[in-house]
């Protein structure tokens, strides 16, 4: 993988990539960094979606959760 930042001086940018990149799909993707979350802002968020089902189960599968969703 190649990861540049760069600050064009017009709307035209132009990148080399490396041989072994040459007649292979690759993906280019372009946006402002001063628009993006910064990384750090992100760390302290919970990473909850990559919990697994087992994990998960152990709060979802007691008496009280049943009881608290019996209505719905």
């Amino acid at each position: 993988m190649i990861r540049t930042i760069v600050t064009p001086d017009n709307q035209e940018v132009s990148i080399h990539v490396p041989k072994n990149y040459i007649g292979k799909k690759i993906e280019i993707i372009a946006f402002v960094v001063d628009e993006t979350i910064e990384e750090s802002a992100i760390t302290d968020i919970p990473v909850t979606h990559v919990a697994s089902e087992k994990v998960l189960a152990k709060d979802w599968l007691i008496a009280e959760e049943e009881k608290a969703w019996e209505s719905l």
